[in-house]
C-alpha cells in the first residue's frame, strides 16, 4: 500500500493535500504532532473525511517529530484520537501506554510498534525488528538512515533474515534508502510512505505521483525484474522516466531505480541480493566499473569506459551506448564536414566516449581539463592533445566545444567550466548535461551566436539502446522522450 504522510498544521490543509493526491494513494498517516492543537479537533469527523485507512502517530522530536512536551499530554492526545476508529496507532519502541494498546486491540485495530534511527543502520537491526514484532497484534516498523553503500547493503541484508515475520514495515531513509521504498512489496514490507512535494514526512520520501505512475510500486512483485542506474550524484537522473515509461508501454514487468553508490563492491553485492538484471552507469563510475566486468562488448576496447552492465548467470557484461548517443544528435543537427578541430572539456568516462565518437568520424580532438594527470593519460590513450582548462584563449580555434563534466548540473546551474570565455558566432557548443536543459555553458554560447546542442537528445538516444540491451526488445516508441 502507498501511504501518504500528512504534515500540515490544520485538518483543512491536510485534507487539501489528501484530495490532491487521492488518486495515487491507498492510505494516510496523520502526524498529530504537526497539528496546532489536536485536542481541539473532533477526531470522528476527520476519519470520516479521510474515507480511506489511516494511521495516527504523535512523534517526539527524538523520533523525527515536532513534539517536545511531556508524556502525559502525548498520552492524552493519542488516547483521545485512538478511540475513533483509526485503523493503526503508531507507538514507538519503549513507549508503553497500556490503556491505548488495550483499547486499540479490543476494537480490532492494530498497533504499529516503530523504531527510528536517523544516525545509522544499527548492527543489531534484526534483533530490533524481532523485538518490535514480539507482542501479539503489533506490526514491526523500522526506519533507519543508511549514509553509504555499505549501510545500504546492511539494510537490505536484513530483509532476508526476517522474512518469517509476516507483518512488517522496513524502510531506509535518505538517498541510499530510496530503493527500499520503491521495492517495498518485493522485499516484504506491507506499505511504503510518501509525502506531498510541498512538505516531506521523512528524508527520502518521494511524491505519491512518482510512487504510483513513475515507479508503479503497487504493481511490483517477486517476479518483477529490477534495473537501475548507479552514480554519485544520481537522483537528478531522467533515466527512470525514460526506462519505466518504456517498460509500461512495452508491457514489461520491470522497474528502473536510481541507486546512489559510493562503493562499487558493496553495490555489486546488493545487486546480487536484489537479483538486479542490469544497470546504467554514470559519473563517477564509468571507468572504475571496467575492472569488475567478466565480458566486454567490442566498443569498450576503444572507449575504455562503460555505461551499461547486464548481469546474467552471475557474470557482468559491459557495453557503452554513450558514444552512439552523443554522435546521433551532432550528425542530425550540424554539417560535421565543416568541423575540423574539436575541444572536449573533461577527462572522465563520458569524455572517453565523446572522444571515441569524434575520432570515429575522423575529427581531431584536444582535451581541456582541470586535472593534468588524468587528462594527459586520456590524451595518450586516445591520440589527443591536452591543455589546462584555464587556457580559454585557445578555445576560439575550435569549431566544436563539448562539455562533459558535471559543472553546471542542477543545483549548481550558475556554474560553467569555461567561466569568462566568449564564444564566437557559428561555433558549436554541445553540453551533455540535461538537468537543466539549458546550462550556463549553453546560455553563454547562445548569447554570442553559437549553435547549441543540449544533453537530452543524447540521453534519449543512448537510453533507447540500453533498453534494448537490457530487455532484448525494441524500444516501444519515438514518443518516449515527450514524457519527461
Amino acid at each position: 500500500m502507498i501511504c501518504l504522510t500528512l504534515m500540515e498544521s490544520s485538518i483543512e490543509a491536510n485534507l487539501e493535500v489528501l484530495e490532491n493526491n487521492r488518486p495515487y494513494i491507498d492510505m494516510v498517516e496523520l502526524r498529530l504532532d504537526m497539528l496546532i492543537d489536536p485536542l481541539m479537533i473532533p477526531p470522528d469527523t476527520v476519519k470520516l473525511k479521510f474515507g480511506i485507512p489511516a494511521i495516527i502517530s504523535f512523534r517526539k522530536k527524538v523520533d523525527g517529530g515536532k513534539y517536545e512536551g511531556n508524556e502525559d499530554q502525548r498520552r492524552l492526545v493519542l488516547y483521545t484520537w485512538s478511540k475513533y476508529g483509526f485503523d493503526f496507532v503508531d507507538l514507538e519502541l519503549g513507549t508503553f501506554f497500556p490503556e491505548i494498546e488495550k483499547s486499540v486491540l479490543e476494537s480490532g485495530k492494530k498497533i504499529i510498534r516503530s523504531y527510528h534511527n536517523f544516525d545509522m543502520v544499527p548492527d543489531n537491526l534484526e534483533d530490533i525488528i524481532r523485538e518490535l514484532s514480539s507482542r501479539p497484534g503489533e506490526i514491526a516498523k523500522v526506519a533507519v538512515y543508511p549514509y553509504t553503500s555499505k549501510d545500504a547493503l546492511k539494510l537490505f541484508e536484513v530483509y532476508d533474515k526476517v522474512k518469517d515475520i509476516k507483518d512488517k514495515i522496513i524502510l531506509g531513509m535518505g538517498e541510499f534508502g530510496l530503493p527500499s521504498r520503491i521495492l517495498y512489496k518485493k522485499l516484504g514490507s506491507m506499505l511504503s510512505f510518501c509525502s506531498s512535494q510541498e512538505k516531506s514526512g521523512a528524508p527520502g520520501h518521494i511524491s505519491p505521483l512518482d510512487m504510483k505512475n513513475l515507479y508503479r510500486v503497487d504493481k511490483i512483485n517477486s517476479l518483477t525484474a529490477v534495473y537501475g542506474i548507479i552514480g554519485n550524484p544520481v537522483m537528478h537522473s531522467k533515466s527512470p522516466q525514460l526506462h519505466n515509461t518504456a517498460y509500461e508501454k512495452a508491457r514489461i514487468d520491470a522497474v528502473y531505480i536510481p541507486f546512489i553508490v559510493d562503493n562499487i563492491d558493496c553495490f555489486l553485492k546488493l545487486a546480487k541480493l536484489l537479483v538486479i538484471d542490469g544497470f546504467s552507469v554514470t559519473v563517477p563510475h564509468k571507468v572504475d566499473i571496467m575492472d569488475y566486468l567478466d565480458e566486454k562488448s567490442p566498443e569498450l576496447d576503444t572507449i575504455l569506459s562503460c555505461n551499461t552492465v547486464v548481469l546474467k548467470g552471475g557474470l557482468l557484461k559491459g557495453f557503452n551506448t554513450d558514444s552512439a548517443g552523443f554522435l546521433k544528435p551532432l550528425l542530425s543537427l550540424v554539417d560535421v564536414s565543416k568541423i575540423n578541430n574539436c575541444a572536449v572539456i573533461g577527462a572522465g568516462g563520458a569524455a572517453r566516449a565523446v572522444i571515441s565518437a569524434l575520432k570515429s568520424i575522423g575529427k581531431d580532438v584536444s582535451i581541456f581539463n582541470r586535472s593534468e594527470l588524468r587528462a594527459v593519460k586520456l590524451a595518450a590513450e586516445t591520440g589527443s592533445r591536452y591543455y589546462p582548462v584555464t587556457r580559454l584563449d585557445l578555445l576560439d580555434g575550435y569549431d566544436l566545444i563539448v562539455q562533459t563534466t558535471t559543472v553546471g548540473m542542477a543545483p549548481n546551474e550558475a556554474e560553467t567550466p569555461v567561466q569568462g570565455y566568449k564564444f564566437r558566432r557559428g561555433q558549436i557548443a554541445y553540453d551533455i548535461i540535461y538537468t537543466p536543459l539549458k546550462t550556463k555553458f549553453l546560455k553563454d554560447a547562445e548569447s554570442e551566436g553559437a549553435v547549441i546542442i543540449g544533453g537530452m537528445e543524447m540521453l534519449t538516444t543512448q537510453g533507447k539502446e540500453q533498453f534494448e540491451i537490457f530487455t532484448n526488445r525494441p524500444f516501444p516508441s519515438e514518443e518516449q522522450k515527450e514524457n519527461f
